[in-house]
């Protein structure tokens, strides 16, 4: 949408899938159809003839498959300008599913980190999300873009009602997310702060056993009619108008997946937006924000007794956790919107233009 109003023609390129969401009129689309199992190449082999049909000035890719048909593209026509967006670090996602044998997680490893180093040697651009994934093109000669995943402006919420001794988690909920030691840290000190609650907006991971485990543990500690699950919220307006009576937001990825390890999850500058003071894992990307900006508190995602006391303090000091959260909102409104990855993007396409 921002190159859109920018005045460049914007062309989508991607899998057909239903959403109660119609794409901006500003945008064209060519919608590719999905496909299963040994039929999936033909999406890519679609996918390939309808990039190569655009006949654009620039492809933007945002991961190594989409990479591999740019560069194919590419070699056929060297005209067109390649940029390579890669908004996860897609080798180390390789090496950790858990869906297939290791000696094809490895090989995929290998296809995908030869398919970047092609990136680093034939694309015009390279761009990614945060500082710390950028540093693998960085360290092969290149320059990297950083545009942050930023909330526009003018979602950001206004003054809400007052903040309750609440906490909040919003997305997947699953184990390396840290539910399971968020769970174990509000047991801790629900007893001690009678007013709390946990408020937990989003669906179960699938295949975790996490929901079985998460209510016999509510029931085993009594703490059923104080945790309250919301379920997915669809809309960004709904999600702050769910956290606006809220104190505390919660964000406690675990250290064994490196993509969560180096991100800084959309959930942090949510909960900054809408003023609420953070508990966050003690990793690169986050903790540089929360140091910045006094937003709230870094602690061991893996420690239970640490996130409890972190969270202690919080509601037991509501004048420095509302302190915590409005330094986050006047940063938010200073310098970690979208209008400032905007202009970082526009900077990176005018570049190409010239």
């Amino acid at each position: 949408m921002s190159l859109a109003r920018a005045g460049y023609r914007v062309t989508l390129v991607g899998l057909d899938r239903t959403t109660t969401d119609p794409l901006p009129s500003e945008l064209d689309c060519v919608r590719v159809r999905p496909a299963r199992g040994i039929h999936k190449p033909r999406v890519l082999r679609d996918m390939f003839r309808a990039a190569r049909k655009l006949r654009a000035d620039v492809l933007q890719c945002f991961d190594p498959w989409a990479l591999a048909l740019g560069l194919l593209v590419k070699r056929r026509r060297p005209d067109t300008c390649l940029v390579y967006e890669a908004t996860e670090s897609y080798p180390q996602i390789q090496l950790q599913r858990r869906d297939i044998p290791f000696p094809l997680r490895w090989l995929n490893y290998v296809c995908v980190r030869l398919l970047e180093n092609e990136a680093v040697r034939h694309a015009d651009r390279l761009v990614d999300t945060t500082r710390t994934r950028a540093r693998r093109f960085a360290r092969l000669g290149r320059r990297v873009t950083v545009v942050q995943n930023l909330p526009p402006l003018n979602l950001v919420p206004g003054t809400g009602p007052e903040h309750r001794p609440w906490i909040v988690y919003t997305g997947l909920i699953c184990r390396h997310r840290g539910v399971d030691v968020l769970l174990k840290a509000f047991a801790t000190i629900a007893p001690r702060i009678p007013d709390a609650r946990l408020r937990i907006l989003g669906r179960f991971a699938p295949g975790e056993g996490l929901e079985d485990w998460t209510h016999d543990f509510l029931k085993r500690t009594g703490l059923e009619s104080r945790v309250d699950f919301l379920g997915w919220i669809p809309t960004y307006q709904g999600m702050f108008q769910e956290l606006a009576s809220c104190s505390v937001g919660v964000v406690l990825f675990q250290p064994n997946w490196w993509n969560d390890y180096t991100n800084l999850p959309d959930k942090l500058f949510d909960f900054m937006a809408t003023g609420l003071a953070v508990v966050a894992s003690r990793f690169p990307e986050m903790s540089r924000v929360v140091n910045e900006t006094g937003c709230g508190w870094l602690v061991d995602p893996t420690s239970p007794e640490a996130v409890a006391a972190a969270l202690e303090r919080a509601l037991t000091s509501p004048d420095e956790c509302r302190a915590r959260g409005e330094a986050g909102k006047r940063a938010v409104l200073a310098r970690y919107h979208w209008g400032v990855a905007e202009k970082a993007l526009l900077d990176l396409y005018a570049g190409l233009a010239r």
